[in-house]
């Protein structure tokens, strides 16, 4: 058998040993890739950020009333250092948006239908509407790993 040197037409070897090497390199992909998965597979959710919402002291305020309102995990554990922000809903808070402060915990809204300051929610009702929503959006602590929850919570407002 001649060699040449850069003739491949003319070369007639066969690569001896190529079909089981291909077979003996996916048998170790394939088992180092269960072996991956298998390892993935024991990591809890701890990665995704944990999302966060408002919860109310009650679901149904009268005007003239307050609600205590408190930003909490999925879990129901407290968030310290997050703002919330009361905005309308279908009842125009005509002195909002307003920021609710609870990095202690909780902060305390006041739903009034003439003038307000700070942590009051002035809410105006059309004349023929009886009750309506008022709308919360978290803004969690900037040092954390939340996430706000997608759709803002509502409080139910009702004018006697």
């Amino acid at each position: 058998m001649r060699r040449s040197n850069g003739d491949f037409a003319g070369d007639e070897r066969a690569i001896e040993g190529l079909p089981i090497r291909l077979v003996i390199a996916l048998v170790v992909g394939v088992a180092a890739l269960s072996l991956m998965m298998n390892v993935l597979g024991q990591f809890d959710d701890s990665f995704q950020d944990e999302t966060v919402t408002v919860e109310f002291s009650d679901e149904l305020v009268e005007v003239g009333e307050s609600t205590n309102v408190s930003v909490v995990t999925s879990e129901g554990e407290p968030v310290e250092g997050a703002y919330v922000l009361v905005r309308s809903g279908s009842l125009t808070v005509s002195n909002g948006p307003i920021e609710l402060d609870t990095t202690n915990g909780t902060a305390k809204l006041e739903i009034v239908s003439k003038t307000g300051n700070h942590d009051k929610a002035v809410v105006d009702f059309r004349a023929d509407q009886e009750r309506g929503d008022v709308e919360f959006e978290v803004v969690p602590p900037s040092d954390a790993d939340y996430s706000e929850q997608s759709s803002p919570s509502k409080l139910v407002v009702y004018n006697n």
